[in-house]
């Protein structure tokens, strides 16, 4: 509000309709805009940048609390019937209305420790942002993991900001959201022919180096759905997958991402696995 208030008052000083001209002609007006702006860098990362820390912060043990009352709810709920569904709904349903802002906010997949509870009982949400290989199982061996590197062509060293999947030629590719698609490159340097997909949640992922694409650009795509073939395009020294994640705008591991979904399916099966009797 004091922000607002000073940028008011700034104004009516230099003088509202003729703020252009002293802006770009007087050096009054010259001084003022380099106040104002100093002031306004200094609100931002004053009140902007630690309000959005402090929200996260909060959002984090907001859902951390969730994920012990979910635990202790499946516990009692051998034993205390009707009454720990109920209650286990109630939770569920509070944590569905914080669940969107809290996935825009995190930034990357550290955070996703605090839902592994709610996802088991909501696993459909794993299917909205990255949660899967882009590789069918088998089909692949990692040849080059996120972080710094030797460039296999310039020998410098650099930030591999993805993961190589090394894999024969023609290996299909799945999306590992589901999304829309954002971007089909051909080019002949870096990534080579490659695809980029927008997810729910500030979420992109990025597949580089391709052979052939089996989709366009705008087209909305389900999760695991083949969108491209392994391939030698652009920078590369042999067929393999060059596969990004970018959260807000920001690079991210992948790593993590490609586990999650079948932990998660992994234990939902054993657990009914184990209502049923089933070894």
């Amino acid at each position: 509000m004091k922000f607002f208030t000073f940028f008011w008052l700034w104004n009516k000083k230099i003088g509202g309709k003729e703020l252009e001209t002293k802006m770009v002609f007087g050096k009054k007006g010259l001084y003022y805009m380099v106040v104002f702006m100093v002031i306004s860098l200094f609100y931002i990362l004053q009140y902007g940048l630690g309000r959005s820390d402090q929200q996260l912060e909060n959002a984090v043990k907001t859902m951390e609390l969730y994920e012990v009352r979910l635990k202790m709810n499946m516990n009692d709920s051998l034993t205390t019937g009707q009454e720990a569904v109920m209650e286990r709904e109630r939770l569920l349903m509070a944590i569905e209305t914080r669940i969107v802002g809290f996935l825009y906010r995190i930034p990357d997949y550290s955070y996703v420790s605090s839902l592994e509870t709610y996802l088991k009982y909501r696993p459909n949400l794993l299917a909205q942002f990255p949660a899967a290989v882009p590789l069918g199982k088998g089909n692949y061996s990692i040849s080059s993991n996120y972080g710094i590197r030797t460039h296999p062509i310039s020998q410098n060293e650099k930030t591999h900001f993805g993961i190589d999947l090394s894999a024969p030629a023609g290996t299909t590719v799945h999306a590992t959201a589901s999304g829309t698609i954002k971007e089909v490159v051909y080019s002949k340097k870096g990534y080579g022919t490659h695809i980029v997909i927008w997810h729910r949640f500030g979420f992109e992922t990025l597949y580089g180096h391709l052979e052939k694409v089996l989709v366009h650009k705008g087209e909305s795509i389900a999760q695991h759905q083949i969108i491209g073939t392994v391939g030698s395009t652009g920078s590369s020294t042999g067929p393999h997958l060059h596969y990004e994640i970018l959260k807000n705008k920001e690079k991210i591991d992948p790593r993590p991402s490609f586990d999650l979904k079948k932990k998660i399916y992994d234990e939902l099966f054993l657990s009914n696995s184990g209502t049923e009797g089933v070894e």
